[in-house]
């Protein structure tokens, strides 16, 4: 008799700290996931060597930037919105470019060299939007994108991963 009460407390206790240990398991582990977020996010921030900016896009260390500005900036018309009004856009490029890429010293050679080829990516894609749409932010962006794209694909190279605008004006007068 005292062996079955000695098992039957051995198992009444085996089932208490079952229940414990599966109370620990929803009761910790939404704190510990919360946690573990924070410390994922705290090492994307912290991490500089490489990271992704909100399109995907990885950008080099701030080291190894470099920035090839053109010298100067392009008159583009913008595209007609019917309105009986004509609009053009005065914008300056920078072309943003990893330093460390095999492949900058070739590029940044030829970019001097070719800013024309520059100038007409930039105008195929911005002439594309009217004065309205070229004034949204949004648009600007991809802008930006879609000039990037078209300068990666023109100088085959995924060295340049980034274009800002140095200057960039709008202006629209009613044609007479």
């Amino acid at each position: 008799m005292r062996k079955n009460l000695i098992s039957i407390i051995i198992l009444a206790l085996c089932i208490v700290n079952l229940v414990l240990n599966a109370l620990m398991v929803f009761v910790f582990v939404p704190a510990i996931k919360k946690t573990d977020n924070l410390v994922t996010e705290i090492a994307a921030i912290l991490n500089l060597e490489l990271r992704e900016d909100g399109d995907g896009v990885i950008q080099p260390s701030i080291e190894d930037v470099q920035i090839y500005t053109l010298t100067e900036a392009t008159t583009i018309n913008l595209k007609n919105d019917g309105t009986g009004t004509n609009a053009y856009a005065i914008i300056g490029v920078s072309i943003s470019m990893d330093g460390s890429s095999k492949d900058y010293e070739s590029v940044s050679t030829k970019l001097g060299e070719t800013e024309s080829w520059v100038f007409d990516v930039t105008r195929s894609v911005v002439q594309e939007y009217t004065y309205t749409e070229i004034n949204d932010a949004e648009i600007q962006k991809l802008v930006k994108r879609e000039i990037t794209e078209g300068l990666q694909e023109k100088y085959q190279t995924e060295c340049i991963y980034d274009v800002t605008f140095s200057q960039f004006t709008t202006q629209q007068f009613t044609a007479q």
